[in-house]
C-alpha cells in the first residue's frame, strides 16, 4: 500500500464523514481515525499513529464540539482542542504532513457588528469552547510552516448526526412550537462544501500557511436560517417564534456576531462556497432529516 494521501481526525463526526467522501470522489487515499484508534487526549498514540500512517496532508477535524459542556469539563476541552492538536501539529511535521486544522468562529467575541470578520482580527474568545480552540490554532501557527492551514467555519451542519436543520424539522414534523434565537448572526455551513474547501487548500497549498475562513456565502441568524430550511423543506407554513438568546440561559456565551470573511480563500480556490440556501436545498436532498421511509441518499 502506498503512502496515505489524507489522514482525516473526527472521522466518526458529519465533517469528517464528508471529507472522506470528497476524498473518494476525487480518487485520493484517505484514512479516516477517531477516538479509538486515536485519541487525542493521549500524546504516545497520536505520534505513534501518524507516524506509522505517514500522510501526505492532514485534514484535523477531531475535536470537543459541546459548547455548553466545556464549560464543565474545561480540562477536557483544553486538553483535546488545544493539547490534542498541538500534538497533531508536532506529530505532522515530523513526518512531513501538510496540515489544515478545523478552527471556528468562536474565537471572536461578536462586537464588530456589520463588519466580517477578517482573518487577520484579534480574537477574544467569550467561551471555554472558543479559548481551546484558539489554544490549538496558536500550536499550528507556532510551527511557521508554509503548508500549516488554520481553517475557521461556523454553524456547520450535514448528513447524519445532530445539527441545527434536523432539530428544527423534527420538531416542525412532530408539531411542536418553534422559537428561536434572532439576535446571533453567522454564516450556515455545510459540511459537504466545507470539506471541498479543505481539499483544495491542502491540494493547491498556497504559499506562507496561516488563517483562512470557510464559509458558505451569505448569512443569517438563527431564526433566519430556520425559516429558510423550513422553507426549503416545503414546511414553509409553520410559524417560527423568536427570543433573545439570553432567553436560553447557556452556560457558554456565543458571539453575537460571527460572520467571517472568507475572501482570501476565495481567491485562492477561484470560487466561492455556495450560497447558505443552496446548501440547505442539497442536503435536503441528501434527505439526511428524512424519516425512514422517505427514501432518498445517505452519507
Amino acid at each position: 500500500m502506498g503512502r496515505t494521501d489524507i489522514l482525516v481526525t473526527g472521522a466518526g463526526g458529519q465533517l469528517g464523514r464528508a471529507v472522506l467522501h470528497c476524498c473518494a470522489e476525487l480518487g485520493l487515499q484517505a484514512h479516516g481515525v477517531g477516538t479509538l484508534s486515536m485519541p487525542l487526549d493521549d500524546r504516545a498514540a497520536v505520534l505513534r499513529a501518524i507516524r506509522e500512517l505517514a500522510p501526505r496532508a492532514i485534514v484535523h477535524g477531531g475535536a470537543v464540539t459541546n459548547v455548553d459542556g466545556c464549560e464543565s469539563e474545561s480540562l477536557a476541552a483544553y486538553r483535546i482542542n488545544g493539547l490534542g492538536t498541538a500534538w497533531v501539529a508536532e506529530a505532522a511535521a515530523a513526518v512531513g504532513a501538510a496540515l489544515a486544522y478545523v478552527s471556528t468562529d468562536f474565537v471572536f467575541d461578536g462586537t464588530a457588528q456589520g463588519v466580517p470578520y477578517a482573518t487577520e482580527h484579534p480574537v477574544r474568545p467569550l467561551s471555554v469552547y472558543g479559548a481551546s480552540k484558539r489554544l490549538g490554532e496558536e500550536a499550528v501557527l507556532a510551527h511557521g510552516r508554509g503548508d500549516f492551514y488554520v481553517v475557521r467555519t461556523s454553524w456547520v451542519f450535514g448528513p447524519g448526526g445532530k445539527n441545527f436543520p434536523k432539530a428544527i424539522l423534527d420538531r416542525a414534523r412532530s408539531g411542536q412550537p418553534l422559537k428561536v434565537v434572532t439576535d446571533q448572526v453567522g454564516r450556515p455551513t455545510m459540511t459537504h462544501d466545507l470539506a471541498a474547501a479543505l481539499l483544495d487548500l491542502l491540494q493547491l497549498r498556497p504559499a506562507g500557511g496561516g488563517i483562512y475562513h470557510a464559509a458558505n456565502e451569505g448569512h443569517a441568524s438563527w431564526h433566519q436560517f430556520a425559516v429558510g430550511v423550513l422553507q426549503a423543506a416545503g414546511l414553509g407554513h409553520i410559524e417560527v417564534g423568536s427570543q433573545l438568546a439570553a432567553d436560553l440561559k447557556r452556560p457558554a456565551p456565543r458571539p453575537q456576531w460571527s460572520v467571517l470573511d472568507t475572501d482570501r480563500l476565495t481567491r485562492v480556490r477561484g470560487k466561492p462556497l455556495p450560497s447558505w440556501q443552496d446548501a440547505v436545498r442539497r442536503y435536503l436532498e441528501l434527505d439526511a432529516v428524512a424519516q425512514p421511509g422517505r427514501g432518498g441518499k445517505q452519507y
